[in-house]
């Protein structure tokens, strides 16, 4: 196998693979707004490879084939695999990629991942989808679980992908069959998880609506800023601002006293001429 031809993040999670002895590594893609045809790649390999759609048997099934797909991929014939380099080197490829590590056998480990892709929140009234195989959404995930709902990651050693600055990240799993409820139960989550992850969504839609840039607010990597954008998210949750005009107004003011530099004079007027 020759890793150089992979990128970096994927070359570490091979040898993190090799390291935990697995001979094979699983890739969680998503394939919504995916810059590469996926399903007509992957409908070539029926029967070659393990393929799941994650969204079968939920009531997201209609979106089932633009939804995530896993794809369990064995190390020996990751050379044979010709649609994998260029999914690998596609347009925002990091916003569609999360590998993970896992030794369970593929149809437990799909079952175990459909089941959490399923929330339920407002005292049950409310459920909804959780994007956790957004690799730009994993990090925020996992700091949003409880610890009595660490069986999230019960069959995961590891997770992987490239982040907002292409960077290899990685995130352990809590690799146990030990205690795992069984039925699984239903992933409920608290209000204050629940606005802890729209508070990353809404920094989200803030950094590509105003085209916000890290050296605005004298930071260097995009995920810094990203968690600085849902630092302020939060506190307009705490002054109760529900108006988008007034929300954006509340972060921008927010960013500039908060920020190690405030953010330039033009970008600031430029901002209130669009308002």
């Amino acid at each position: 196998m020759n890793k150089p031809l992979f990128p970096a993040w994927f070359n570490q999670t091979l040898s993190a693979a090799e390291e935990a002895r697995l001979h094979h590594i699983d890739l969680l893609i998503d394939s919504s707004n995916l810059q590469y045809p996926l399903q007509t790649e992957l409908t070539q390999e029926h029967g070659a490879l393990e393929i799941a759609l994650l969204l079968q048997d939920t009531p997201e099934e209609a979106i089932a084939s633009i939804g995530p797909w896993l794809v369990r991929l064995p190390l020996k014939t990751l050379e044979q695999q010709p649609w994998l380099k260029p999914l690998l080197s596609s347009p925002n490829a990091n916003h569609h990629l999360l590998a993970l590590l896992s030794p369970w056998r593929f149809a437990d480990l799909t079952h175990h991942l459909r089941h959490c892709t399923q929330v339920q929140w407002n005292n049950g009234k409310s459920t909804g989808l959780l994007r956790f195989y957004d690799p730009r959404l994993i990090t925020a995930v996992t700091e949003a679980l409880d610890p009595n709902q660490r069986w999230f990651h019960a069959p995961i050693i590891s997770w992987h992908w490239c982040d907002r600055d292409q960077q290899p990240r990685s995130l352990p799993g809590y690799l146990s069959r030990q205690g795992l409820p069984s039925p699984l139960p239903t992933l409920v989550l608290k209000n204050l998880q629940i606005a802890g992850l729209i508070a990353w969504a809404e920094a989200e839609d803030y950094r590509r609506s105003w085209d916000v840039q890290p050296q605005h607010y004298g930071l260097s990597q995009q995920e810094a800023l990203m968690r600085h954008l849902m630092h302020a998210q939060l506190d307009a949750n705490r002054a109760d601002l529900h108006d988008p005009d007034q929300r954006d107004a509340f972060v921008r003011n927010w960013l500039a006293e908060h920020s190690p530099i405030s953010p330039p004079e033009e970008a600031e007027a430029q901002a209130e001429v669009v308002i």
